[in-house]
């Protein structure tokens, strides 16, 4: 029998609706998994005091019959880059280690509104800047699928979280893949929705100048993405670059008989040979690009020019680099990580003639995007170049027995779209050899959020074998006792 975590957001919504389970119920069987499993997975880095009074007020209102709201009881955790009033926001850095918010995120905000309730901040990288999540306050996240291996970043703790069935939902964020990578690597759904389709405030660079993070649902169902999705679009004049009301209901695009019958998708690998790919991702990739064949899609292996992606990525990172963390490096440096200390330092060193030559060529590369969506309405790639690494091991030198100058070549097919501002979601495709998640992403038309929803709810209509979580034995993890984050990426006992 399915036991009650297990269960879809969706279902949660409706059973609580119909009073055949409370919320209290509900966020009281999160609470003892997250007591079992998190100490382990390391997924939760702080919880929120307030859920259980908060499951109670869900009740109280049912029981004098107040309407019910879209996610009224069920669970969700946000990523600690993300403002929760009240509640303790670290970014991940010892920086703000007693960081005490005043006012909730938009997104917070709109969840608290829709009825579901906060369980907790997951775990991210020292300001998000990482593909594995571990931080100095911290430790590391453990994949769900196998203990001694990454779960990815930067919202790698919301990944492992729903992958855990510590919560139905999740919010993430999304600058160059941190919600596609690590949905790929634990086998869930990742939305990177449309730039500007929900509200991101506050945030430093508020104009979206160059490339910026995007806020995002992480579920392990399509339709519960989309609910998510739905609660947090729509504008608001705090982030002035957020789009008008679409007019589209994405919750309920969901919940309808997709037929994708004639749809065209460009199945574009490697971004010619761009990106680096293990074998089991290549094998894995093309077994999806085949599942979309046979749900009638005409499936082409094409591609458009990425020559450029390279360069765009050293200049916009810069930038963005720059702008948010300088003033902290120069007031801080001795109390970050490495990794955000070496990124810092050589965002520092590039000078502004590469930085507008970058937003120069995303233009070009926009067209060439632009110009190959008028021939497709979906572009299919691996998520993610590699399948996940393993904790206790130095990054890997070669890929598919291939010698790789630079590992992080591998994630370079989220970014590739990130810089165009499409919306794109992350599926799972299936298991490598090894036993470890492989995903993809559809990509699809611009503020055509609603397209990229219905491929995902007819691919997982047909395909629902690979909508599914791991059982989780604690017993068999490896401990490595690591000083703290490296340059590249270590292993730290989970606190």
């Amino acid at each position: 029998m399915q036991t009650i975590t297990a269960l879809s957001a969706r279902k949660m919504v409706s059973e609580i609706k119909e009073r055949r389970i409370s919320a209290c119920e509900l966020t009281g069987a999160h609470l003892e998994r997250i007591e079992k499993i998190n100490p382990t997975v390391n997924s939760i880095c702080t919880l929120n005091p307030d859920a259980m009074t908060d499951a109670q007020d869900v009740d109280k209102r049912l029981a004098i019959g107040e309407p019910s709201r879209p996610l009224e009881g069920a669970p969700y955790l946000v990523k600690d880059n993300l403002l929760t009033k009240g509640l303790r926001t670290t970014f991940g850095s010892r920086i703000f280690d007693d960081f005490v918010p005043k006012e909730d995120s938009v997104v917070v905000e709109r969840m608290r509104l829709a009825g579901a309730v906060l369980i907790g901040k997951t775990n991210t990288p020292e300001f998000t800047h990482d593909v594995n999540t571990t931080n100095f306050l911290f430790g590391t996240t453990r994949n769900p699928w196998n203990l001694d291996f990454t779960v990815g970043g930067s919202s790698g703790g919301s990944a492992a979280g729903v992958a855990a069935n510590l919560s139905p939902l999740a919010i993430g964020t999304d600058l160059g893949g941190s919600i596609r990578e690590p949905s790929a690597f634990t086998g869930i759904v990742g939305i990177r929705p449309s730039f500007g389709l929900v509200p991101n405030y506050p945030v430093d660079l508020q104009w979206g100048t160059l490339v910026t993070p995007v806020v995002g649902p992480m579920a392990r169902h399509v339709s519960d993405a989309a609910l998510m999705l739905s609660v947090f679009a729509g504008p608001d004049d705090r982030d002035p670059t957020t789009l008008p009301a679409q007019g589209i209901d994405l919750g309920e695009v969901a919940e309808r008989k997709i037929d994708l019958k004639g749809r065209r998708v460009a199945y574009a690998g490697d971004l010619n040979g761009l990106v680096p790919q293990d074998p089991d991702v290549r094998e894995l990739g093309r077994v999806a690009a085949q599942r979309f064949a046979t749900l009638g899609c005409d499936v082409v292996d094409d591609c458009f020019d990425t020559s450029v992606l390279l360069d765009i990525v050293v200049g916009s990172r810069a930038f963005g680099m720059v702008g948010n963390y300088a003033d902290h490096y120069d007031a801080y440096k001795d109390l970050m990580t490495p990794a955000m200390v070496n990124q810092i330092e050589a965002a520092l060193k590039v000078d502004l003639r590469t930085v507008t030559t970058a937003e120069r060529q995303r233009g070009v590369y926009w067209q060439s995007v632009r110009q190959f969506l008028e021939r497709y309405d979906y572009i299919l790639t691996a998520a993610i170049g590699v399948p996940p690494f393993r904790l206790n091991h130095p990054l890997p030198t070669e890929i598919g027995n291939k010698k790789v100058t630079r590992y992080y070549d591998a994630y370079l097919s989220t970014y590739a779209f990130s810089i165009t501002g499409l919306p794109v979601i992350s599926l799972p495709a299936g298991l490598t050899k090894e036993g470890l998640p492989v995903g993809i992403q559809i990509v699809g038309p611009r503020f055509r959020d609603d397209r990229v929803i219905e491929a995902g709810v007819a691919y997982e209509d047909a395909f629902p074998e690979l909508f599914h979580t791991p059982e989780i034995d604690t017993s068999k993890v490896t401990e490595f006792e690591l000083e703290g984050p490296s340059k590249d990426h270590v292993m730290v006992r989970p606190q």
